[in-house]
Parts: C-alpha cells; sequence; structure tokens
C-alpha cells in the first residue's frame, strides 16, 4: 500500500486505532527517502457503510477534497483506492491529525465559540456549492 501512496517511501509501523464503529482504521508511519517521517490513516469502511453506499469512501473523499479547498478545518485525503487490489473492498488513507478527545474542555466559552465558527463557516460553504 505505501508503495501506491509515495512509492519511494518505506512502512517503519502500523497501530490499530480504537473508537471507530462504521470504519476499521488503522494508522501507518513511513519514512521518505529524505528521512522525513509522516503518519497517516487508512479507513476501510464496514459492511454497513457499504450496504447504504456503496461508494462510501469515494464520497467521503471527494468530501474531504472539497472541505480542503474552501479552507474548513479537516484531514488532508491523500490516496483513494478503488480497485480491490490492495483490499476486497475501497478504502482511503488520510492524512493523521495528532491530537485527542476533549470531553471537559478547559475553556468551556473559548470551546464553544470554536465549534460555532467552524460549524458556521461549514454551512456558509454548503450554501455556496
Amino acid at each position: 500500500m505505501v508503495q501506491r501512496i509515495d512509492p519511494p517511501s518505506k512502512l517503519l509501523c502500523t497501530w490499530e486505532l480504537k473508537g471507530g464503529v462504521s470504519a476499521q482504521v488503522t494508522a501507518l508511519e513511513i519514512e521518505r527517502p529524505n528521512g522525513q517521517t509522516r503518519k497517516m490513516i487508512v479507513r476501510r469502511h464496514g459492511e454497513t457503510d457499504l450496504k447504504q453506499n456503496p461508494h462510501v469512501a469515494a464520497y467521503e473523499f471527494k468530501l474531504l477534497q472539497i472541505l480542503q479547498s474552501v479552507g474548513l478545518p479537516a484531514p488532508t485525503p491523500l490516496y483513494l483506492d478503488q480497485s480491490g487490489e490492495v483490499f476486497p473492498t475501497s478504502y482511503i488513507v488520510i492524512e493523521l491529525i495528532e491530537g485527542q478527545t476533549e470531553f471537559v474542555p478547559s475553556d468551556l466559552a473559548d470551546y464553544i465559540i470554536q465549534m460555532a465558527t467552524n460549524l458556521a463557516r461549514i454551512h456558509s460553504r454548503c450554501l455556496e456549492l
């Protein structure tokens, strides 16, 4: 898979990311020829999603491209494979964004303002599309 995404790079490690219910999510770390490393996510949608929409991976990839193109905060879509050669179903590879879920933000007012600002941006961009 790494050879398809970034042929001169080599795979350093992989690890499963837990918590998702609609897709199998695996993180990859690769090393580029210049020695820099890059982390990414492989998302393989589950049976329920595929039954509802067999093209869910392509739709998600396109949505992430649109979000990126209008400057909304979203992971960068890196690769879409619909060939069935690596896995029997389509999958996408996206940028890994380091972070953690904040269930109790330290500054709730700022947290709410950030959420509201981004929601407003999403909705205003949707009207333009």
